[in-house]
């Protein structure tokens, strides 16, 4: 993902009218250099993120004849409109793991829906640390094999990616495939009507034995 900028003016007023005219201010950190403030358009940023939704991919911004290999730090969105009105670019060298997050994709046709159940997400995206060279788009998830009342947890995942961390526990859910909750009432109570009937049966019992 390409994306041209041009070095802008700081300040709230410059932002404001940059946002006004379809602009967004950003900002690029990186090593070894101050922070340059940016300004993207923000119908060209939008339809090139919007292209690679879904994927934890590299953003390559050309600033005054350069290019600089970057990863989204942080994206401010307005609370009402939910337009972006600023980005943070944070520049990734060769050699230097980063930590970001990755989108969860589910693959496979999983036998515990057909028979009733649904999905319960416990996690929609994984923090990872790796190197750059080594940064996935994704990270697939095979249901093929869940039954109701299964789940995959980080543990089961982890030799996938030979090179890549998870940075969550072992033990932490990822996805599990359970009864829709009506159908769980309809078996609690299923359950508690045979206990009932085992607990009149054993008190006839009783009440025989002592007549």
């Amino acid at each position: 993902m390409k994306i041209n900028t041009e070095i802008r003016n700081t300040g709230k007023k410059e932002a404001k009218k940059l946002r006004d005219n379809e602009k967004i201010p950003a900002i690029l950190y990186g090593k070894g250099f101050e922070s340059i403030p940016l300004v993207l358009d923000y119908k060209e940023f939008v339809h090139s993120h919007k292209e690679s939704a879904g994927h934890q991919s590299f953003i390559f911004l050309k600033v005054n004849g350069k290019e600089y290999r970057t990863l989204i730090k942080e994206m401010q969105l307005d609370p009402l409109s939910r337009k972006i009105i600023h980005i943070d670019f944070k520049e990734i060298y060769s050699g230097q793991e980063i930590e970001v997050k990755i989108p969860i994709k589910l693959v496979g046709d999983c036998p515990g829906l057909i028979e009733g159940g649904i999905f319960e997400m416990h996690l929609r995206e994984l923090e990872i640390k790796c190197l750059p060279k080594d940064l996935p788009d994704s990270f697939e998830v095979d249901v093929s094999k869940l039954q109701i009342g299964d789940s995959i947890h980080v543990e089961d995942l982890l030799e996938q990616l030979p090179n890549v961390k998870i940075l969550h526990p072992p033990l932490t859910p990822i996805i599990s495939v359970i009864l829709p909750k009506a159908e769980k009432v309809e078996v609690a109570e299923e359950v508690e009507e045979v206990v009932e009937e085992e607990v009149e049966e054993e008190a006839k019992k009783e009440t025989e034995k002592t007549e």
